[in-house]
């Protein structure tokens, strides 16, 4: 059996805005836990889903698949997404992949709902 460490956890920051964050390990074992997280965050009546990734140790395949989800269903709810807080875990796979200039990045929760 695989054994991760993975979480997700979703808060209304107002009416329409949602923020997850995510924590651990994105990988095979844990990808269906996040899809299920994005999932229900990206849907109406959401208007804005900021994911949070500051906490995520580790972005596999899987787990970019889980944002590119997250992407495209944003894409046809017409509903804003960007992430926050990318660091190097999940920066990297964005980076090589070619993947990172397809998603709104900012630095934190307060400053994406500054800006958008």
């Amino acid at each position: 059996m695989i054994r991760t460490t993975f979480d997700a956890v979703t808060e209304e920051l107002e009416p329409g805005v949602l923020l997850v964050r995510l924590s651990g390990e994105i990988d095979i074992a844990s990808t269906d836990f996040a899809a299920e997280a994005i999932r229900a965050a990206v849907a109406p009546p959401a208007r804005l889903v900021l994911i949070d990734v500051s906490a995520v140790t580790f972005c596999s395949s899987a787990g970019l698949g889980n944002l590119v989800e997250a992407r495209n269903l944003a894409g046809e709810h017409n509903i804003t997404l960007a992430l926050v807080g990318v660091g190097r875990p999940v920066d990297r796979p964005l980076t090589v992949t070619g993947l990172g200039n397809q998603f709104r990045i900012y630095a934190s929760a307060e400053h994406a709902l500054s800006e958008l």
